[in-house]
């Protein structure tokens, strides 16, 4: 066992909403207060834990976000890469990955222009290493998400009507959810009662969805899938393939689950049509859930997969969630163009 019971579920608890109490915590583990706070900063050492946000990209006005793999002739050392996207404001998310392409890349842009200028300098600082750059539009999402880097505030949209205090809090809360009220009003200038209003008016209006927690690491022995993924669609793609699909998403928690196995799962456009990523306890349950489970529900529908074992992030934060996979899976019938989701 890799988590105390009581880890497990402070850790659940945690990634429902990181801005819990910990008598809340201590309660729901079972454990005094002293215990819980002790739990959590052991937590952190272990996995780097950050309480960070789930935001609604769309309501935020990025509307570019890009999923991209890119595979190296002549790989570039850790250092070299780490130095190039400290500064990069588009690059949210770059993970290296050992398989079938070298780098995974969560990338966001004001326009698509911003990001074909992004991308273009990508190739160009890299044209030494012969980097092929496979990118994909992240449509958007079935279930999970992806950390977001302090940067994404450049890109918000003047439609999401927040104003400048409004962008510098969601920039301080997604360094550290937890964060109070009180704190928060120092840090931008404004009362606590004003800070307490503007945070509550984020989350009625749907701008932020959740407060959770991302990590560096999910801990030794765990490893971390994942793929992209194009087939053919055929008569059986929606009534068969991906309602089969669909059952083992929903089938895969285990009793008590600290996170669920999917822990991001896109519908893209572009190089690919679709990205998945899985977290399992071992590689060989990875590649199990990530690329043979797929290969069978879509052996009929001409599938090609791309696929790696995530290594570490040099860049950002990993998923790590716990949730009702049935109730926050969204359905697209890619088959009827009247279908308007769910």
């Amino acid at each position: 066992m890799y988590f105390t019971k009581q880890e497990k579920v402070i850790l659940r608890e945690l990634s429902f909403d990181s801005r819990a109490t910990v008598t809340r915590l201590a309660e729901a583990a079972g454990c005094s207060r002293p215990t819980a706070m002790k739990i959590i900063q052991r937590l952190s050492e272990r996995t780097d834990m950050r309480f960070t946000l789930e935001l609604n990209m769309e309501r935020l006005g990025l509307g570019e976000r890009y999923l991209v793999a890119i595979r190296f002739r002549k790989k570039p050392g850790e250092e070299a890469l780490k130095q190039f996207f400290r500064e990069d404001r588009h690059a949210q998310d770059v993970y290296l990955v050992k398989g079938g392409f070298d780098l995974l890349v969560f990338a966001v842009s004001g326009t698509a222009v911003d990001y074909i200028r992004w991308e273009t300098r990508i190739s160009e600082t890299l044209s030494q290493y012969g980097p092929t750059i496979m990118p994909s539009r992240y449509v958007l999402s079935h279930f999970g998400y992806l950390p977001m880097a302090g940067s994404f505030t450049d890109f918000i949209g003047e439609d999401s009507r927040l104003d400048q205090t409004d962008r510098q809090m969601l920039g301080f809360l997604n360094s550290n959810s937890r964060t109070g009220y009180r704190e928060l009003g120092s840090k931008l200038g404004i009362t606590e009662a004003t800070a307490r209003y503007r945070l509550y008016s984020m989350v009625k209006s749907g701008i932020i969805t959740r407060f959770t927690v991302a990590v560096q690491s999910p801990g030794e022995g765990y490893s971390s899938m994942v793929y992209f993924i194009n087939y053919t669609f055929t008569k059986t793609t929606s009534s068969v393939a991906f309602a089969n699909a669909r059952s083992c998403y929903f089938s895969d928690d285990k009793e008590m689950p600290m996170f669920n196995t999917f822990q991001a799962i896109f519908p893209i456009s572009g190089s690919f049509r679709s990205f998945g990523m899985v977290l399992c306890e071992s590689r060989k349950e990875a590649m199990e859930k990530a690329v043979r489970r797929h290969r069978r529900i879509f052996r009929n529908e001409g599938i090609r997969m791309l696929y790696g074992e995530l290594v570490r992030p040099i860049k950002g934060l990993l998923p790590f969630r716990s949730l009702d996979i049935k109730s926050d899976y969204r359905t697209i019938n890619w088959h009827d163009p009247d279908y308007p989701g769910a």
